[in-house]
């Protein structure tokens, strides 16, 4: 199914990045904002969908919704890649093809946030 948070996707162009690498957004259990601190370079590609999913689920479960506003912010750094930023919404195709989940409104919600 996908995310159900909004993926913000930072490109940046980091010239000794000679493989491409991913750190994600630092988040603090005990404070509502969180960090503009990124940890650790990720590179498994099944290691930064893992740490996607499980933010998703720890903040939909915190939360008790079913689609959050609240972002996952993954900076992308490598040599070859320009500075760009992507933002990936969560769900934005049900509205193409019905909503059966009923997650329209709150998409609603995030997209208007943005």
């Amino acid at each position: 199914m996908g995310t159900r948070q909004p993926l913000i996707l930072q490109m940046v162009h980091y010239c000794s990045a000679l493989e491409p690498r991913c750190r994600f957004q630092v988040i603090f259990a005990f404070r509502e904002e969180d960090s503009k601190e990124y940890g650790s370079p990720v590179v498994s590609a099944s290691t930064i969908a893992d740490v996607i999913k499980s933010r998703t689920e720890a903040l939909l479960k915190k939360t008790k919704t079913s689609v959050s506003p609240k972002p996952i912010v993954m900076r992308a750094e490598f040599a070859h890649y320009p500075n760009l930023t992507i933002i990936d919404t969560p769900g934005f195709d049900l509205k193409l093809l019905g909503d059966s989940h009923g997650f329209s409104d709150s998409i609603e919600c995030v997209i208007s946030i943005g």
